[in-house]
């Protein structure tokens, strides 16, 4: 409210300093419901309510929530917005997967790069993928990838804030929902993600 002006004219100073403690406490909000989630996850206690949803619909609302963010990094963020069948899955938790994905392909990517969205439909799942020309992964750092704190480390990317909790939290969630989740990787080349959900004609 202060940032907005509602409590009248703030001076430049104290507008950097306020929006230093708001990404502070945006990113320990951030931890907390991470911490939250995992305990969740860990005590059996992750829901998930699946129905039929339209995957193209949602991903590309998801992508454009994402826009901004890709923006202000200069990075060039695409969807490719072929025609794909329903899923059976929880909306909210798709969106909540295709954001950290996403997000972190924006965050992991230089600027001026890109990072592209799109589809593929085989006989029983639909497959995201999540395609970006960003740092890589370090080879001995892919096995780790989804485990819980772990963070690949290097120079292009220590900088980088992270919990080390999203890619934990984002293959528990497609499990759940009775999908798959991998990646390919090359340090200096860029990542692909990708996750696979059920058709909706497999109920």
């Amino acid at each position: 409210m202060i940032l907005d002006g509602d409590a009248g004219v703030v001076k430049q100073t104290v507008k950097d300093f306020l929006r230093k403690i708001q990404t502070a406490n945006q990113r320990l909000l951030q931890l907390v419901e991470d911490l939250l989630e995992v305990a969740r996850s860990e005590a059996g206690r992750l829901e998930v309510k699946v129905q039929s949803i339209p995957m193209r619909e949602l991903i590309r609302v998801t992508v454009g929530e994402l826009q901004q963010l890709a923006k202000e990094r200069s990075i060039f963020l695409s969807y490719e917005e072929e025609e794909v069948p329903n899923v059976l899955a929880d909306e909210s938790r798709v969106r909540e997967v295709t954001m950290n994905l996403v997000g972190n392909a924006i965050k992991y990517t230089r600027e001026k790069g890109s990072v592209r969205v799109f589809h593929e439909t085989k006989e029983n799942e639909v497959i995201t993928h999540i395609e970006d020309n960003g740092f890589g992964i370090p080879q001995e750092a892919q096995a780790k990838i989804f485990q819980k704190f772990y963070r690949a480390q290097t120079k292009e990317t220590e900088t980088i804030q992270g919990t080390g909790l999203g890619l934990f939290i984002v293959k528990q969630l497609v499990e759940k929902m009775k999908g798959r989740i991998w990646f390919v990787s090359e340090q200096g080349k860029g990542s692909t993600f990708s996750f696979s959900l059920p058709l909706a004609s497999n109920l």
